[in-house]
């Protein structure tokens, strides 16, 4: 337990004056109170479980207990472990494996899309549902508490994939995953929800449905039936917002609360009219009348808690007597007979092959349908696997083709952004010695107040680059905190790209993300092997096209203009955090102090270093019409060729949507819930 200087710990602190002078009085003459013995106390019990090294930091006021991210997880997965058997004894809770052999629907992922759908569909007591989660439960306190999100990815609940490396991008990112790339850069991170409620239990929780026009263009790219006047109903249907609440284009009695934070902070507010002095407007409510403009986020949290979709859908559902979930067990295929075709000349989907927590396999039948809700990911791998797909592919892995759909997997399209990190010159952000202070949890705790209220993203605008485009290209999000060195690592950064920002842990600032929203050229998603327990090959095509670098080159501009105006400037001097005299070594070298006189030559290089996915994968087992040969789905989401067989998660669109992707997710669920529930009457 380090009191002083005696730790490498401490040594790591020890030039930060403030730090020294605290420590030095309070040991030297003043004493402990009763908050700091305590304090002290509890790093004690932490040292001696953990065997790591704790910190604790005394000041006038009270005490902040520091610990290593390891220590933070391992103590929230005790905890975790002891809510859900304390709720076992009283709550219906997700099985180890399935009761029994035949269920009418059988749902595969409990995400954002699969939790809602399953559901939904279980609102009918004649029919049984199953659904089937690869991950865990969402019972952690990490999950709870929203600027603890960061805790989150590379953790349990992440899926930590890895795209293959590529030339254009994440060149400042080191490839670790596949052996066979060793020593390459051109790597990103892809974070993906694995567990109850998927990506809206590890998200940053802004609910952004998109814009009208992406809906629009999904109804011309052959999915009738899915305009934004079709959709609209079904986004009022899951929502409970009483910010919006006399407002046409918000629902309120929906599980799904949608709310402004309890507190936000003031650099949120200066950001917003740092937007008006360059020109954007402010607009009160992106998700309705229209969604330009600069606007606070609106996020899905209640009482300063995340409210996800495990929360809001499934909980609620598991104690039905006809729903069952099941967690930790892997979907290996999607069980299809060909040898009796239908009427139509279609295969049937007739259930599923699974591995539960205990690596035992058994099938599960599906007495009127499977539906795959297990992301844009997972989906197409799964189709794969079981021989539904693009057939030289599938051959070329020793997979018979069952059905040859060319365009399982295509169609790859994803969110990416670039990191700005401001300066801060008042200190008013959230810092990570912020929040994991002592008073930090306890105000969180007892009171739900203070900085773990924050969601970090507090506010973002959108925009359009070029006056001839339909909807947002460009997207900024800001973030209330400079962020710390360990979000450059989720990131993947190298330790050599890492030199180029100024991290150090007591300095205040901001980070605003210009975020390119339509990349010019769509990805895929291919098969490993034919094992299904290897990871997919994830190609992005990330800034493969030239009109990339153009929209990033206007976000950087904007993020720059918007720092150094006005409105920000009592929080800010417009300067970004760079280590000055480290930055001539790294890739791209330094900018100019200057910001404004950059060439856009560094700025490219930047963005192909440094760029990486904001978790919005889509499109890869997309929605058409009949005569698109790249069609997986038709407008009711059923597979080609494949009767009894549907997909309702992110897959299914025909482009990704303008803006953060959980809300139309959870949107395509209830429209597929519907129509689902309708085929049952005819």
């Amino acid at each position: 337990v380090c009191l002083g200087g005696s730790s490498k710990f401490c040594w790591k602190y020890s030039d930060h004056p403030a730090v020294t002078r605290c420590m030095a009085k309070d040991l030297k003459g003043k004493g402990m109170d009763k908050l700091q013995l305590l304090a002290a106390l509890a790093a004690v019990a932490l040292a001696v479980v953990y065997q790591e090294d704790i910190g604790v930091l005394l000041h006038p006021i009270g005490a902040a207990i520091v610990v290593p991210d390891s220590v933070l997880r391992a103590s929230s997965n005790l905890h975790s472990q002891v809510l859900e058997q304390a709720m076992g004894l009283f709550f219906a809770m997700p099985k180890p494996k399935p009761t029994k052999d035949t269920y009418d629907f059988v749902v595969v992922g409990a995400g954002s899309s699969g939790g809602v759908l399953a559901a939904r569909l279980s609102e009918d007591p004649s029919v049984s549902v199953l659904v089937i989660e690869a991950g865990p439960t969402d019972k952690h306190l990490f999950v709870d508490m929203p600027l603890a999100s960061v805790f989150l990815q590379g953790s349990e609940r992440d899926w930590a994939l890895q795209i293959e490396p590529t030339e254009h991008a994440c060149q400042g990112m080191e490839c670790t995953k596949d052996p066979k790339h060793a020593g390459k850069t051109g790597c990103c991170r892809w974070p993906m929800g694995r567990g109850l409620g998927g990506g809206s239990t590890i998200n940053y929780m802004a609910y952004v449905r998109g814009n009208p026009e992406d809906f629009n263009e999904w109804e011309r790219m052959g999915a009738k039936g899915w305009n934004y006047t079709e959709v609209l109903p079904y986004f009022k249907k899951s929502e409970a917002n009483k910010v919006f609440r006399f407002s046409s284009y918000h629902g309120t009695e929906g599980p799904l609360d949608v709310n402004d934070p309890k507190e936000r902070n003031p650099i949120t507010a200066a950001f917003v009219d740092g937007c008006k002095d360059v020109g954007l407007a402010d607009n009160p409510d992106y998700n309705g009348e229209k969604q330009e403009g600069c606007s606070r986020l609106q996020s899905t949290t209640r009482n300063s808690e995340r409210w996800s979709v495990s929360k809001a859908f499934l909980w609620p559902a598991m104690s039905r007597p006809n729903f069952e979930v099941v967690s930790l067990a892997d979907v290996l295929k999607v069980d299809v007979d060909c040898s009796k075709k239908t009427k139509d000349g279609k295969c049937q989907a007739t259930g599923v092959l699974l591995r539960d927590r205990t690596g035992t396999e058994m099938h599960v039948k599906a007495a009127k349908e499977v539906v795959l809700t297990a992301s844009a990911v997972m989906t197409p791998k799964i189709m794969m696997l079981s021989g539904i797909g693009p057939k030289e592919h599938l051959e070329s892995k020793g997979i018979k083709t069952l059905v040859d759909l060319p365009g399982v997997g295509k169609n790859l399209q994803d969110h990416n952004f670039l990191i700005m990190i401001f300066n801060g010159t008042k200190p008013v952000s959230y810092r990570k010695v912020d929040a994991t202070s002592v008073s930090a949890l306890a105000n969180w705790l007892l009171r739900r107040r203070g900085a773990l209220t924050s969601c970090l993203l507090e506010a973002t605008l959108f925009t359009r680059t070029r006056p001839d485009l339909v909807v947002p290209d460009l997207q900024i999000h800001f973030v209330s905190s400079p962020g710390h060195s360990d979000d450059l690592s989720n990131f993947g950064l190298s330790a050599a790209m890492q030199e180029y920002f100024d991290m150090e842990d007591y300095a205040h600032g901001f980070v605003l993300l210009p975020t390119l929203l339509h990349q010019g050229k769509h990805g895929e998603i291919l098969l490993r092997s034919a094992n299904p327990l290897d990871e997919p090959v994830v190609h992005s095509g990330y800034l493969e096209h030239e009109d990339d670098i153009a929209t990033y080159l206007a976000g950087i501009k904007l993020a720059i203009k918007i720092a150094k105006s006005p409105g920000m400037s009592e929080y800010t001097d417009g300067n970004l955090r760079i280590n000055w005299d480290k930055c001539p070594k790294t890739r791209c070298g330094c900018p100019n102090k200057e910001l404004e006189k950059t060439p856009d030559s560094f700025w490219e290089c930047m963005v192909r270093a440094v760029v990486s996915t904001v978790y919005h994968p889509a499109g890869t087992a997309k929605m058409g019409s009949p005569d698109d040969p790249m069609a997986v789905l038709d407008p009711e989401l059923r597979v080609r060729g494949v009767a009894g067989l549907r997909v309702a998660d992110a897959s299914a669109w025909p482009m990704v949507t303008s803006g953060n992707t959980n809300a139309p997710a959870i949107m395509v669920a209830e429209k597929a819930a519907d129509i689902i529930k309708a085929s049952l009457k005819k």
